[in-house]
Formats: structure tokens, C-alpha cells, sequence
């Protein structure tokens, strides 16, 4: 029974930690070489209406590994993102640049190929190619869910251990 409460424990502690992986901002020095704007339909699933939203993709290279990247740009609420317009013109104007400029790209998510699904950008700023990014953001949230993690850890311990001591007590005469 320990060894299955373990492998739950990893199993939890993987997905918790993939999804921060993909929630988590990440930022990235990048060469700016295209914007566009493409119309995807979609099927709702439940009620079988057709959908259309035009998205807006940035092309860029990756100033590390010299690849190829490209990201979506579309408004989000969760970051309280709703500048996806501004953020395009700013990328258009990289783009045409006859100087190669070096952006800060930040983004969330990961590139699915298989689920069509994009990294989404969050903002993008001129910088200098010799650049250093420090993640205070994630370094901070990092800091606050260990804490509260530590905090109910020790809640929960002091539950189960109070819980334990009554179950074990027995009944006077048996």
C-alpha cells in the first residue's frame, strides 16, 4: 500500500510540475523574420457550429540554437494580456528592419506539432544581443508554491498524526 501511495505522490508531483512548465513565463533572445495572420475554423465539439478566429503567428530565430521558432500572438486573460495587435506591429517592424534586432521574446507553452498548438507570446522588447533575461517572476512564484507546499505538508502531517494517536487509543474493557 506505501509503495502505491508513492507512485501516486510522483504521478501528482509530475503533472503539477508539467503544467507549471507550460503555465510558467519563459523568455528567449530571438531575430524577428515574420509576422502573419491566418484564419483557423474550428468544430465545436458539443453543439457541431462552425468557428473562425484569425490568429496572428511570429516567426522568429532563436539567437541560442539558431532555429527556426514560430509563436501565436493572441490576447490571453490569465496574464492579462490583451495587446496582441500592439505586440504584432511591434514584430512587423523587427521584421522589416534592414539591421538585424535582437527582441526578447516571452512567451508560455511549448510547440505540439501533432495538436497544431504554438507557444503564445506574452510580450516582446528590443534588446541588446549581449542581453542577460533573470526570470524574477518565476523565481518568486517558485518561492511562494514551495512555501505553501511546505505549509500544507506540515498541516496535513499534524492531521494525519492527531487522527492516527485517536484511532490508535482503545476503549476501556476490551
Amino acid at each position: 500500500m506505501r509503495k502505491l501511495g508513492i507512485a501516486l505522490a510522483v504521478l501528482v508531483a509530475l503533472l503539477f510540475a508539467g503544467t507549471l512548465y507550460y503555465f510558467m513565463p519563459r523568455a528567449t533572445k530571438v531575430l524577428i523574420t515574420g509576422t502573419e495572420v491566418k484564419r483557423m475554423d474550428t468544430k465545436e465539439p458539443a453543439t457541431g457550429e462552425h468557428r473562425s478566429r484569425d490568429v496572428r503567428f511570429i516567426y522568429a530565430k532563436d539567437m541560442e540554437t539558431q532555429q527556426a521558432r514560430v509563436f501565436r500572438n493572441e490576447d490571453n486573460g490569465w496574464y492579462l494580456k490583451w495587446d496582441s495587435g500592439d505586440i504584432a506591429a511591434e514584430a512587423s517592424k523587427l521584421a522589416k528592419n534592414d539591421v538585424d534586432e535582437t527582441a526578447l521574446l516571452t512567451y508560455y507553452g511549448i510547440r505540439i506539432a501533432i495538436f497544431d498548438s504554438y507557444p503564445n507570446v506574452l510580450s516582446l522588447k528590443e534588446v541588446e544581443p549581449d542581453y542577460v533575461y533573470i526570470p524574477w517572476f518565476n523565481m518568486v512564484m517558485l518561492v511562494v508554491l514551495l512555501i505553501v507546499f511546505l505549509w500544507a505538508g506540515v498541516k496535513l502531517r499534524r492531521l494525519f498524526s492527531g487522527a492516527k494517536a485517536k484511532l490508535s487509543k482503545r476503549p476501556e474493557g476490551s
